[in-house]
């Protein structure tokens, strides 16, 4: 367990500054996480929602979805990178929303909150029980805990070829995602009432080279992938032979998993 959390640490950090780097173009690749924000936006509580925290919240997309479903309730945002959260400051101008530059695993959440959420960003915290625990404290009597995460079959097919094309064990930073089980098992711990669910998504692409431009594009880089532009050329196509001739295709897969918990 500590190798995994150090590996995650070290990619937080990684993330972080790649998110800060290209927030300018996260918007225009980001379809996967808009996806599962407006999924994750259809399973909250409909009623009875006055303080809301939201962690992670990049360049405010799933905030806007929130604001227009809890029009009265009050926001606060949270997200490390501060370039994003101007962002999402210009997006939702003319809204009360409470934008706080924090990383969410370090600082005090308050308390309060009729529900805390997150879309897609709690992948990267290096000890997720922890800050489960932290939500646990900062929710009201009846509040809820709601959010979107990566599961560690998100980009397999990449994991695998990219093993197998520089013939060495390498990993990508989906790799040491936690799995349903783990989730479900820590939610278990601190919840009476808890739910685990996973939805899976296929994505095609026309090469090797536009994944790869996704996945920095929208920040998710580490491990393995923190040079993946200083490739030789050998090395791309190597990559994408094996790819086309185990997969058939250039399709990546997201695991995602949709977690809820009441008090």
């Amino acid at each position: 367990m500590y190798s995994i959390m150090t590996a995650l640490s070290n990619y937080k950090k990684t993330i972080e500054n790649n998110f800060s780097k290209r927030a300018h173009l996260y918007d225009e690749y980001a379809n996967i996480q808009y996806l599962t924000a407006c999924e994750l936006i259809e399973g909250l509580p409909p009623d009875g929602v006055i303080n809301i925290l939201e962690i992670g919240c990049g360049t405010g997309n799933y905030t806007r979805l929130l604001k227009k479903k809890f029009n009265n309730a009050h926001i606060k945002a949270l997200d490390k990178s501060r370039n994003v959260v101007e962002i999402a400051k210009k997006k939702l101008k003319n809204e009360d929303i409470e934008f706080v530059v924090a990383d969410a695993e370090k600082s005090s959440l308050g308390g309060g909150f009729d529900l805390i959420t997150s879309n897609a960003a709690l992948q990267w915290f290096a000890d997720l029980e922890r800050w489960i625990e932290k939500c646990k404290n900062a929710l009201t009597e009846k509040g809820v805990i709601s959010f979107s995460t990566f599961g560690p079959l998100t980009f397999r097919e990449l994991g695998y070829s990219l093993k197998e094309a520089m013939g060495k064990d390498l990993a990508i930073p989906a790799a040491n995602f936690l799995c349903l089980d783990e989730i479900a098992a820590i939610l278990a711990r601190h919840f009476k009432e808890r739910a685990v669910r996973e939805h899976i998504i296929k994505e095609k692409f026309s090469s090797l080279a536009e994944l790869l431009n996704k996945i920095r594009c929208t920040g998710a880089r580490g491990g393995a992938l923190d040079n993946i532009f200083l490739w030789k050329r050998n090395i791309f196509e190597r990559a994408e032979g094996i790819y086309r001739q185990r997969f058939g295709k250039i399709e990546a897969t997201y695991q995602i998993f949709f977690c809820k918990a009441l008090l």
